[in-house]
């Protein structure tokens, strides 16, 4: 005999009832391998997420699907993932690690935006219906999992924020938007796949500067170019004096050099090196020649005294910091000239500005009496 509707329901709801720890845990895992996966294929991701449908959203399906579901099973987005990029390109790139890494469910997963159509208006993302390997589901900790399946969502940070935006005013579909109004969704869904073209074109311009300058940097073309983070920091990972530098200066705090760059600290470095007069990667160059020896002598004067509890990392842009601090020195500076510095360029702890305004005086005296 036949299930009527409210038997269904209840049936269908039981079994959720009876599974929730146990999709609690699926989700966690998919979630956990997903990350997992993405950090070691070096996919850089602006956010990973997921959600356990409730009961009752879970109730409003059934409803709304009527006799579709006979049982739980079937019902393929109870666990879901939500995989957000920061660029549209990078979409691809996840679709094919998650093709990859799981088993997708060709029937109910869909690429939305192959299915929108051109004079249409919306952003889509991809969405796959997967389930855990063979390879996984052998493995002992995973071997409940076997046969449960999840929705996985990918879509870049522009089509999120078009996703969101849409559920907010509530309009999904173009048939439900006042005709007035359909213009101004066409127009803005144009813009924003504009722009999530131009984002991947700035990033491959930005990815082909930083290797032409790496194997250019000291040629014609750009030895006259005003510096920016990229010249910067590749001069710091290429140049000789300024690597020995900062392992010097390193060895005195009892320090390690960071292997990732930090870019707030260069960008910093960009703004000193402006204040000071240099401009130019010629000119940072120049300085870099030039004033070397008196560099490592202020931070053997000024360090001297430093006790380490710890062992810390310092940035490689250390080294451009005390050549900055080699040619304030070198240009016979009184207090007030070093302290204005120091506080313009928010270098050094409030507390102790007096005493460095000092120390640093004194080591500008001696170099300037050798």
């Amino acid at each position: 005999m036949a299930l009527n509707l409210a038997e269904k329901k209840a049936t269908l709801i039981e079994q959720y009832d009876d599974k929730y720890r146990l999709y609690q845990s699926f989700l966690a895992e998919i979630e956990h391998q997903i990350t997992s996966i993405l950090q070691t294929s070096q996919v850089v991701c602006n956010a990973i997420t997921s959600r356990l449908k409730t009961r009752e959203s879970l109730t409003e399906k059934i409803e709304r699907k009527q006799n579709k579901y006979a049982d739980l099973a079937e019902i393929t987005d109870i666990a879901g993932v939500r995989i957000i990029t920061y660029y549209a390109e990078d979409v691809d790139k996840v679709a094919d690690i998650i093709e990859s890494e799981f088993v997708v469910d060709k029937e109910n997963s869909i690429d939305k935006r192959e299915s929108l159509e051109p004079d249409r208006f919306g952003y889509c993302s991809v969405h796959y219906v997967v389930s855990m390997s063979e390879e996984r589901t052998v493995l002992r900790e995973c071997q409940a999992y076997k046969g449960m399946k999840c929705e996985i969502q990918i879509r870049s940070v522009l089509q999120h924020a078009w996703a969101e935006i849409e559920h907010d005013i509530g309009y999904k579909s173009e048939i439900a938007v006042p005709k007035e109004m359909r213009r101004s969704f066409s127009r803005l869904a144009g813009l924003l796949e504009i722009a999530d073209r131009e984002f991947n074109d700035i990033r491959r311009s930005l990815a082909n500067y930083k290797e032409a300058a790496t194997q250019k940097i000291q040629q014609d073309e750009f030895m006259d170019k005003e510096i920016d983070a990229v010249l910067v920091e590749t001069i710091i990972n290429t140049n000789p004096k300024v690597q020995q530098l900062g392992k010097y200066i390193a060895s005195i705090l009892n320090a390690k050099l960071k292997e990732q760059r930090d870019r707030g600290y260069i960008e910093a470095t960009i703004r000193e090196l402006g204040s000071l007069g240099v401009k130019t990667v010629r000119q940072l160059y120049s300085i870099i020649d030039d004033y070397y020896d008196t560099a490592c002598y202020v931070a053997t004067e000024l360090l001297k005294d430093y006790i380490s509890n710890k062992e810390e990392e310092v940035s490689p842009a250390i080294a451009v910091f005390y050549l900055e601090y080699a040619i304030l020195l070198t240009e016979r500076c009184t207090h007030k000239q070093i302290e204005q510095y120091l506080v313009r360029n928010d270098i050094g702890e409030s507390e102790k500005l007096e005493e460095t305004v000092k120390k640093l005086y004194r080591i500008g005296t001696a170099i300037n009496k050798r």
